[in-house]
């Protein structure tokens, strides 16, 4: 195999990880701020992290505890919490106990988070087909397969070390 097709594969992964955390979040905000023409939640929204996006997002289903938003969202119990300390902090959600379970905390989407949430929605169903318009009018479907296939093998591979 092309030693020089490897290296830009490597490449290409090493600055979609740089990436991620930082710059990608950044693009969400803007695009939410843009189309939520609410000038008080479009501050709001530049001070949430993706988790809080996405946790908004989860919670559309209804009330959920801390736990059950992290496995549906697949992050940390730690990662939840301080997105909905954020969240509540900016009346996007409210927490509650219910009368026969003291112990959990039950968290509810507020109007301004719904609205959050469902722009937030927008965003990711606009990106995703964006995405299949663009790579099925470039590859083939035996092409996409092949990348399937590479980025799975890729992910395994990482989850061994």
């Amino acid at each position: 195999m092309n030693t020089d097709v490897i290296t830009n594969i490597r490449q290409t992964i090493e600055l979609l990880r740089s990436q991620q955390g930082n710059i990608h979040g950044s693009q969400e905000q803007r695009w939410i701020q843009a189309h939520l023409g609410d000038e008080r939640l479009g501050a709001v929204v530049l001070k949430l992290s993706i988790v809080a996006f996405h946790t908004l997002s989860a919670l559309e289903t209804g009330a959920q505890t801390g736990i059950e938003i992290a496995e549906k969202i697949n992050v940390t119990r730690g990662g939840v919490t301080r997105a909905a300390k954020k969240l509540l902090q900016y009346n996007l959600i409210s927490a509650e106990k219910r009368p026969n379970d003291k112990k959990k905390i039950y968290y509810s989407l507020t109007a301004d988070g719904q609205t959050v949430a469902h722009v937030h929605d927008q965003m990711h169903a606009m990106i995703k087909k964006e995405l299949i318009d663009k790579l099925t009018a470039k590859y083939s479907a035996a092409d996409l397969q092949v990348v399937a296939s590479f980025l799975n093998d890729l992910y395994q591979l990482e989850q061994g070390f």
